[in-house]
């Protein structure tokens, strides 16, 4: 029962937090101007390649993101569907700086998403759209890098939805999990999430919910950024140096 409502606290904190920066209480239009501006203003505000490189691992402040989504291929019309994420220092895991929301996709989920993550066509349809839900993720995110397991997913979905509702590009750095995994180890396979985490021990609340998903990528992203500073790399610069 804990676990769920945790997720109900992430869900009605970040209703509240935006309904306290006027979100809930202003017109639609002058809404979604508000929610574009913010997005548009995210690539003036950043330099991609100077976030955290050079940070010590230890202190690296990232954000660990997954996504549901209808499908695999946002230009073909698959579209995010929960966006689940947790903070993270060095290896810690900050539950306490937490996000997760549902999205409306704007189309029909099909049936094996919906029966894979427990997400229906009910659920959606009261949840926020792709540009709010976006101006809330990069709100909550800041200028920390994300790290996702097998990012290619979410960085092409972030990507899209950027372009979509503001036309501007990805700016954050997005690392992959197995950026140190392949460094440190020999994955098994293609070295899926299920996979890993049975070999690290670590446990996975519910399969295909972002916010467990999240977690459960985040807790391996630590463990290998662990053995990352016990073989002697002490941030980002040399762990992309030592893979060219």
């Amino acid at each position: 029962m804990a676990k769920w409502d945790l997720f109900g606290r992430l869900w009605h904190m970040n209703r509240d937090t935006a309904g306290a920066q006027g979100d809930w209480k202003i017109g639609h239009n002058d809404g979604d101007k508000h929610h574009l501006a913010f997005l548009r203003s995210l690539n003036k505000e950043r330099k991609q390649a100077d976030s955290g490189a050079d940070m010590p691992l230890a202190d690296l402040e990232v954000v660990v993101v997954d996504l549901e989504t209808t499908g695999f291929y946002p230009d073909h019309g698959d579209a995010i569907i929960s966006i689940g994420a947790v903070a993270m220092k060095g290896d810690k895991l900050l539950l306490g700086d937490s996000f997760y929301t549902l999205v409306n996709p704007g189309r029909t989920i099909p049936p094996h998403v919906s029966s894979l993550t427990g997400i229906s066509d009910e659920m959606v349809s009261s949840a926020p759209d792709l540009l709010l839900a976006m101006s809330r993720f990069f709100r909550f995110v800041g200028d920390r890098p994300l790290v996702a397991h097998h990012s290619r997913h979410e960085r092409e979905f972030f990507r899209a939805g950027l372009w979509k509702t503001s036309r501007r590009p990805l700016t954050h750095r997005m690392l992959d999990t197995m950026l140190l995994i392949r460094l440190l180890s020999n994955p098994i396979g293609n070295g899926s999430l299920d996979a890993l985490c049975a070999q690290h021990d670590i446990p996975i609340s519910r399969r295909h919910h972002a916010y467990c998903d999240a977690v459960a990528a985040g807790t391996l992203w630590g463990k290998y950024l662990l053995k990352a500073q016990d073989a002697g790399y002490t941030d980002l610069r040399q762990v992309y140096e030592a893979l060219r």
